[in-house]
């Protein structure tokens, strides 16, 4: 008698070619893997999420500036990540060194979120190609879909399915570029000062 060794999972088939990677606008439920403190060569500071969701897709490189380059908060960014903090419980974070020239904040990692996340089309300074990259327009309870405002307000969960039915990808990819452009960002070792 043959033994079954594979049976056909349609889930699994229609994201086939796709990479593994989230890719598309909407809401999704992630669970972090990792928060890494990273900071510009200008000095700008930035809290760097990956994450895994539960159909196994992943999410990388999803910043949030949280200090701008004259070391002013970014108000828009420190706001995102304290809805982080709230939706997942976390009192405060911490600078934690796990090599030489990597920190993160353990307290991230292992945590269950909902993020509506927007697909953001950009251009390479350096060579002029399209890319994407991803970027959190809200965070919500994972569990009940909640933002912390409707949770705070007694309210049903309606913000983050209101947000998703009129987002769109939005094009920020450049008209006229220079491939020859030499100063793209980039990110230089986060120090062991405060964050």
């Amino acid at each position: 008698m043959d033994e079954v060794i594979f049976t056909y999972n349609e889930e699994s088939a229609l994201t086939a070619g796709q990479g593994g990677f989230i890719t598309e606008t909407g809401a999704h439920i992630i669970n972090i893997t990792e928060a890494e403190l990273k900071q510009s060569e200008k000095g700008a500071r930035f809290i760097e999420f990956s994450g895994e969701s539960d159909d196994g897709r992943k999410i990388q490189y999803l910043s949030v500036c949280v200090q701008k380059n004259d070391g002013t908060e970014n108000k828009f960014g420190a706001s995102i990540i304290h809805a982080m903090m709230g939706c997942t419980g976390i009192g405060q974070l911490t600078q934690h060194m796990v090599s030489v020239s990597k920190y993160v904040a353990p307290e991230f990692h292992g945590k269950k979120i909902g993020l509506v996340l927007q697909k953001v089309l950009t251009t390479n300074r350096k060579t002029g190609a399209d890319g994407y990259q991803m970027e959190i327009r809200i965070p919500f309870i994972a569990e009940t879909g909640q933002t912390l405002k409707e949770k705070a307000e007694g309210k049903k969960p309606e913000t983050v399915a209101n947000m998703v039915s009129t987002l769109k990808d939005k094009d920020n990819r450049s008209k006229n570029v220079n491939p020859n452009h030499t100063d793209a960002p980039g990110y230089w070792q986060y120090g062991s000062d405060s964050f």
